[in-house]
């Protein structure tokens, strides 16, 4: 009698420890899956997305480009009109800000809207206005300073319109022009280099089919694999790289910047498995997207776009896949826990009634 009790109870405990043992498994979620959770998380219904869960309800232009393009969203229509209206209304009230009209007709197009009619020419309008004799654009009508970022935006939006970018040659000297002696660019010839201003020069050359005509291209090259974390002491930030030389604290725009800058280089990455982990560590899980750590320990609430950066710089790294892997964590859940409890309880009480069985 004894022997078939104990039998019964190690029977029940076995089968109680392999259930619980799969319920994380069963209820794991994969990268991906926990991303694109965030990301819906952060729509406003037929009228775009806002940068993170906790803000308030201000929709980004940017924000909602980079989430149409992940999700891969199209013919929305009713997203379609609002953008619609609110670059018809930016043009209106003459409020015109070059990034905020490209990241809006950019998700026009993801959307398979075909801009045309007066928005169209509204827009080509407005870009003859900001394009300056020099060379470059300016990123409103009102400024005749010229920067590569304006230029980079300006260049985007003449193939969004499918419109020969006017005056090609002037505006590739005065992007070449802007090159300094440590291989990096300025936003003008008169400044010093930055990271965001060399992405910006490279991704116009190479649109531009014109990398060849890079004034050094080894230094450029060196000047941009200085950003990168190599100190392994430094685990929070081995394998991502610096917005500047001034900082230790890695992010995730400024290692999508040297990555993508990197490739147009067509430079190999043989730190390529240092970064890609240093990527994955940034998805925090309270949320499921992507945030950048603030002096080594905090973590920033996720963001739509530092998402965005991280999911770009993967793809470019061919390491996409990595997002399929499952997570084995479960999300705390009361009615998870509640299951368990019920499921031990259940066990238990069949496990009695055998017991109580076998003595009568």
């Amino acid at each position: 009698m004894k022997r078939n009790f104990y039998r019964n109870v190690v029977i029940v405990i076995l089968i109680s420890f392999f259930t619980l043992s799969i319920i994380p498994n069963v209820l794991g979620k994969t990268r991906s899956t926990y991303l694109t959770d965030f990301l819906h998380q952060t729509e406003i219904q037929s009228e775009g997305f806002k940068n993170g869960i906790s803000q308030e309800d201000t929709i980004s232009p940017e924000a909602t480009t980079y989430a149409l393009e992940i999700l891969s969203i199209s013919h929305d229509i009713d997203l379609q009109i609002n953008l619609e209206d609110d670059l018809q209304e930016m043009f209106e009230t003459d409020n015109i800000i070059l990034y905020n009209l490209y990241f809006l007709l950019k998700s026009l197009n993801l959307l398979d809207y075909s801009i045309g009619g007066s928005l169209k020419n509204s827009t080509l309008n407005f870009m003859k206005a900001t394009q300056q004799f020099g060379g470059g654009f300016s990123f409103s009508n009102t400024t005749s300073s010229a920067s590569l970022s304006s230029t980079y935006f300006a260049y985007q939006i003449y193939s969004l319109l499918e419109e020969l970018f006017p005056n090609e040659t002037l505006h590739k000297n005065w992007i070449l022009d802007n090159n300094n002696s440590d291989g990096g660019y300025g936003g003008n010839s008169s400044l010093s280099s930055t990271l965001l201003n060399t992405y910006h020069a490279l991704s116009l050359l190479d649109e531009m089919n014109s990398v060849n005509e890079l004034a050094n291209k080894s230094q450029t090259l060196v000047y941009l694999n200085s950003f990168l974390s190599n100190d392994s002491a430094d685990i929070k930030n081995f394998g991502g790289y610096v917005p500047d030389l001034i900082t230790k604290i890695t992010l995730l725009s400024s290692t999508y910047y040297c990555i993508i800058s990197l490739s147009i280089l067509e430079e190999s990455f043989p730190n390529k498995d240092l970064t890609i982990n240093w990527i994955l560590s940034r998805q925090s899980f309270q949320d499921g997207g992507f945030a950048d750590f603030i002096d080594g320990t905090y973590q920033l609430g996720s963001s739509v776009i530092s998402s965005y950066y991280a999911y770009s710089t993967l793809i470019e790294l061919n390491a996409k896949g990595r997002l399929d892997s499952q997570i084995w964590m479960v999300e705390f859940n009361y009615w998870i826990l509640l299951i368990i409890f019920v499921f031990i309880a259940v066990i238990a009480g069949v496990g009695i009634y055998i017991w109580r069985r076998r003595r009568i």
